[in-house]
């Protein structure tokens, strides 16, 4: 089965931004990025919410592309909003 450029798998993600970039991403606090966070005590404690080979949600990939200075046509997204494809 075909994906879009854009249905990547975070170890893909990551190894592209790698490969491509020269950006080395921990796969932990990428995935914190797509997580949750619990909080006791004024603490906040990541909780990653996905593994290495799960599928990442357009939001995620955006949200990375913006956090690591990528422009989202890398990923062939609409670089002005959230329609993708």
């Amino acid at each position: 089965m075909v994906r879009h450029p854009w249905e990547l798998t975070l170890r893909e993600f990551i190894e592209k931004v790698r490969h491509d970039h020269g950006i080395e991403i921990h796969p932990a606090s990428a995935a914190v990025a797509g997580g949750l966070f619990l909080s006791k005590d004024q603490r906040l404690f990541p909780i990653p919410l996905m593994d290495e080979d799960d599928l990442m949600p357009l939001p995620l990939l955006r949200f990375l592309c913006v956090q690591y200075h990528l422009p989202p046509e890398l990923f062939h997204l609409d670089p002005e909003d959230g329609d993708d494809g």
